[in-house]
């Protein structure tokens, strides 16, 4: 009997530790966790545009003309000095250029220019706002040779040989191409942070696709509307230089360009998965630390989000780790790992 009941002790034993490291294990429950990592940071908005030519070019007519010869076409390249055509003035007069890109936006003529061009390009010239000089000038019947002033591209041609154009007509239109810029349209909220010489970098099809840099060199003041989809937003125009500092760059005028404009210096910040920020039924943000035996909940203080994660500002050490929710798995490269531990907190 004393025999039977010992053994009986010796295999209630052998159940009891075998038993027994199911009882612990299925307290233990198996985490994964995150360290805080530091990443480079710096503000930036990012907007859209299409790339300008700064030197832009429009002749005008100061008196009557005869259009004798032309001697290129439309989309034709030109040279600077190059023959554009040949007109046979009426009177004494002159042929004018009046520079329309090079503040962006372009300039027209008002009734009280096109007035003061009929009587003569010197009226004209002391307009207040346009930036006028005579590319040639004869006596009646004796031909006048136009000259481009700009190494470019023709965007309107003159008109027909035989064709009479009248005072304040627009002859014909030249786009530099030696230097371009990329003029943008940003929202009122991101111009607010803008500054003239803050740094940018373009990309699209306006520069190649290759990346370069550019400065921001010019704020239009004051908004204007604009039609986003069915929403109408106020706007603000500006301009960046295009740097391309050395690159092979296939600067491309009336392309679309797109930039990233840094508004702050660059600084580091501590940043840790999303999925380790959670919050509470009280709108406040934490974490769950895990320490050596159990997890604790902490609350911290957020910043930005960027692509690394959520920035902390406050309430976690860098030396700490912090669980990530458990149906997500952490990239590869990441410093994530599993942590098991006793369940609760």
């Amino acid at each position: 009997m004393r025999k039977k009941l010992a053994l009986a002790a010796v295999l209630g034993a052998f159940v009891l530790v075998g038993g027994l490291p199911g009882f612990i294990l299925g307290r233990v429950g198996r985490y994964q966790v995150a360290a805080p990592q530091l990443v480079s940071y710096r503000p930036s908005i990012r907007c859209e545009g299409q790339v300008c030519p700064s030197e832009g070019y429009d002749l005008l007519s100061a008196g009557l003309y005869l259009v004798e010869e032309r001697y290129v076409a439309l989309g034709d390249p030109i040279g600077e000095g190059e023959a554009l055509a040949t007109l046979i003035p009426a009177t004494g007069q002159a042929v004018l250029y009046l520079q329309t890109q090079g503040s962006g936006l372009g300039q027209e003529l008002d009734q009280t220019a096109l007035a003061a061009l009929a009587q003569g390009y010197n009226g004209l010239a002391q307009t207040e706002g346009l930036d006028l000089w005579t590319v040639g000038e004869g006596t009646a019947d004796e031909p006048v040779t136009v000259t481009s002033p700009v190494a470019g591209v023709v965007t309107r041609e003159f008109p027909a040989p035989g064709s009479v154009v009248k005072p304040g007509a627009v002859l014909a239109s030249v786009e530099g191409r030696g230097t371009c810029y990329a003029r943008l349209t940003v929202g009122e909220r991101d111009a607010a942070k803008l500054t003239v010489g803050d740094q940018a970098i373009l990309t699209g099809e306006g520069v190649g696709q290759t990346p370069c840099g550019g400065t921001v060199t010019k704020i239009y003041p004051g908004t204007r509307k604009e039609l986003s989809g069915t929403v109408t937003q106020n706007v603000v125009d500006i301009e960046v230089s295009i740097q391309p500092e050395g690159q092979e760059v296939d600067i491309r005028p009336g392309f679309s360009v797109k930039a990233q404009i840094f508004t702050e210096n660059e600084r580091q910040m501590m940043v840790v998965p999303y999925e380790s920020v959670r919050q509470d039924g009280e709108d406040t943000e934490y974490v769950m630390v895990a320490g050596r035996y159990r997890l604790e909940k902490r609350p911290v203080t957020t910043g930005q989000e960027t692509l690394d994660g959520v920035e902390i500002i406050d309430g976690l050490g860098l030396d700490e780790l912090v669980t990530v929710l458990p149906d997500e798995t952490g990239g590869e490269g990441e410093q994530r790992y599993l942590l098991e531990m006793e369940k609760g907190e």
